[in-house]
């Protein structure tokens, strides 16, 4: 029989996330004696993810989300099992008003976790041990509602917390072409704020398309002029994988000005740096986030 001692939710884990953050996540405490892999940890305050909610005909089958994310990582503690760990949880969550929408035991019941389904969809990756729980459910938080998920296998476990968000709008500004010719000629260089790519990839989104009009425009508008297109990455990952992806980030971009907006071969010179010029600590998420950008630089 498992011992049900986790019996209620506090704020004590969340002390090191951003105040406007504790105010809005559900908050809850681990199970006892679970040490956090902090690095490991996302939280988002409005981002995409996926909640898996079965599985069925050899498919992982999982709903889409869009809102404010949080998903922990926590080593076990000695001699608990897989069993014993979910069965706190999910005590606890129904305690305070889960409603359960999912759950398995085992791994054919859940599915071939280690396959990249489970992992590509909701960041949660359980290995390929043999021992695994899940349960997923909905519970009422802040006049709305949380979706709760909890995942365990042998050595680790996986707490998931989506709450429905509105995105912050306005946020972003394009720089037109005249602001960015005044940047270049008082600083030499400017960061691009709304170039985007897919996470990892050198895929230019189409999001992107807004700032690709005002550098062409730019590039027109000031005939005698070249630039660098300089891409930049966080410290995550190898450093010669982060200097091709920088690299590939600029031609990109090179390659969409030349193509897309007639920019004349040889006015827009790519180059990748990798980590090699952060503007912020790696050491955060918010600051790997400003370490990943695009700059265009006069030359």
């Amino acid at each position: 029989m498992a011992r049900i001692a986790f019996a209620s939710l506090t704020m004590a884990l969340f002390l090191a996330l951003p105040l406007a953050a504790q105010d809005r996540m559900l908050a809850f405490e681990p199970y006892a004696g679970s040490e956090e892999r902090e690095s490991d940890r996302v939280f988002e305050s409005f981002g995409r993810t996926e909640r898996i909610v079965g599985f069925a005909d050899g498919k992982v089958l999982a709903e889409p989300f869009e809102g404010r994310i949080l998903l922990q990582r926590f080593r076990n503690p000695p001699d608990r099992s897989a069993a014993e760990i979910v069965a706190n949880y999910r005590a606890a969550f129904e305690a305070r008003g889960l409603q359960l929408d999912w759950a398995c035991s085992s791994r054919p019941a859940c599915g071939n976790t280690a396959d990249g389904g489970w992992n590509r969809r909701s960041g949660i990756n359980l290995g390929v041990g043999r021992e695994v729980e899940y349960f997923t459910g909905q519970m009422p938080h802040d006049g709305g509602t949380a979706f709760v998920s909890v995942a365990v296998e042998g050595a680790n476990h996986y707490v998931q917390i989506l709450q429905p968000a509105e995105m912050d709008s306005g946020q972003v500004q394009v720089l037109d072409a005249a602001a960015m010719g005044n940047l270049l000629d008082s600083q030499g260089k400017l960061t691009v704020e709304n170039i985007y790519f897919d996470f990892g990839k050198a895929d230019l989104l189409p999001e992107s398309e807004a700032a690709l009009v005002q550098i062409a425009r730019l590039l027109a508008d000031r005939a005698g002029i070249g630039l660098y297109v300089v891409g930049h990455t966080d410290s995550i990952g190898g450093f010669e994988a982060n200097l091709a992806l920088s690299r590939a980030r600029a031609e990109a971009v090179v390659r969409a000005l030349e193509q897309g907006h007639g920019v004349a071969a040889g006015r827009a010179v790519p180059a990748g740096v990798g980590p090699l010029a952060p503007v912020a600590s790696n050491a955060t998420d918010a600051g790997r986030a400003l370490n990943r950008r695009v700059e265009i630089v006069l030359r």
